[in-house]
């Protein structure tokens, strides 16, 4: 160790989440820059498995913060979701953009500095402990004294891991490859679209099979995966490997032409503590969206909220972090989150067949209302002349 550095916030985790959290502390006064370090155990830009969908939530949270998104996106304008040959569609202008996480990291973290962050890479947390009035944090490099740390250091957190001990949380799993494509020939780079296919939930898949059309460095290539909410953990797995394959070999590719990427996700759920004394957790350590797995729009939702209680944790003195999840969910979107935990329960645990085919025509006929009564309900927009197919 070659120094011990005293910092009032120290954020582990550059991902969207972390740097979020940064921002909107530097947004709220820049002097902030210099009282608080972000680490990052990896070098950006750096490979990140993810569907990459960012929806008009995470957008409103970029523009709040002044960011304009200058990357190479995807803007979907029909979702299309399927279900044992049914199929509806909702329409958008557009609905959400697809970007590739490792250029979106990459580009929120230069934000982040061009705003005087300071983001140290390629040093991960070796060991935590609390102390009296700080966290000591241990690197390869340093030791950091924080009066406040913040989580944001992923599914495999060890902040999570500290707060919460033993436990055995529910992962969601996902499963994907990119697969190069013809831009000027794919029906969905041509149509706009993306799709959801749940036809496997009578089967035990608790999620949907999804295709969105992607850039990737230029080129066009079709973002193709599996994801399983295991919100019922008491059923069997289903084979999502076996899946993706069979959906490839349709379209005659092969899996093993392709790098499979794997990785879990951390459904948000009310008995995992995501605070504690100098310690909150924010992004896909405390727990993102168990219906679609969507992760970067709350991932970045997690600032302001994480951002106003470390404000009022400093001008109070009070570091209990007491009040925290209260502070998050009564934001709207994560009273959003906390619908979609309650729709993940009834669909992907309904024990029967016919049970599901009945959720599927009460479900487009309920989005189709709620979209229409409410548009800022859900992160769509449905235009008034666009009617479900």
């Amino acid at each position: 160790m070659d120094s011990v550095i005293p910092i009032d916030v120290l954020i582990v985790g550059s991902g969207p989440a972390g740097m979020s959290t940064a921002l909107h502390l530097v947004r709220s006064d820049p002097a902030w820059s210099g009282r608080l370090l972000v680490l990052e155990k990896a070098v950006h830009p750096r490979e990140k498995p993810c569907g990459g969908g960012l929806t008009h939530f995470g957008q409103r949270v970029l523009q709040k913060l002044d960011l304009t998104l200058n990357l190479p996106d995807f803007a979907v304008h029909e979702v299309r979701l399927t279900y044992q040959g049914q199929r509806y569609s909702l329409y958008g202008d557009p609905v959400f953009r697809i970007v590739h996480r490792e250029a979106f990291d990459y580009w929120l973290v230069q934000c982040g500095m061009k705003r005087g962050i300071t983001v140290r890479q390629g040093e991960g947390v070796r060991a935590v402990a609390l102390r009296e009035d700080h966290w000591e944090v241990s690197t390869d490099q340093a030791v950091f004294q924080a009066r406040v740390l913040v989580g944001a250091d992923g599914v495999h957190s060890l902040v999570r891991g500290r707060l919460n001990g033993k436990e055995k949380p529910r992962l969601a799993r996902v499963l994907e490859v990119l697969t190069p494509e013809e831009a000027g020939r794919h029906p969905l780079f041509k149509e706009k679209a993306a799709l959801f296919d749940f036809t496997r939930l009578p089967e035990g898949l608790q999620g949907y099979y999804w295709e969105f059309p992607s850039w990737v460095k230029g080129q066009g290539v079709m973002n193709r995966g599996v994801f399983d909410s295991r919100t019922c953990r008491r059923r069997p797995k289903t084979d999502l490997k076996g899946y993706l394959e069979k959906r490839l070999k349709a379209e005659g590719r092969s899996l093993t032409d392709f790098p499979l990427k794997a990785h879990p996700i951390h459904p948000y759920d009310r008995r995992t503590r995501i605070s504690g004394p100098r310690t909150i957790l924010v992004g896909d350590a405390a727990g993102v969206d168990p219906l679609m797995g969507e992760g970067i729009s709350f991932a970045l939702a997690y600032g302001e909220p994480a951002a106003q209680a470390i404000q009022e944790a400093f001008a109070r003195q009070d570091f209990s972090f007491a009040d925290y999840r209260r502070r998050l969910e009564q934001t709207p979107l994560f009273r959003h989150l906390l619908f979609r935990r309650w729709v993940a329960r009834i669909v992907y645990c309904l024990p029967y067949p016919w049970m599901l085919r009945l959720s599927w025509l009460i479900a487009k006929s309920g989005l189709a209302m709620a979209l229409w009564i409410r548009p800022g309900l859900l992160p769509v927009v449905l235009p008034r002349s666009a009617r479900p197919a």
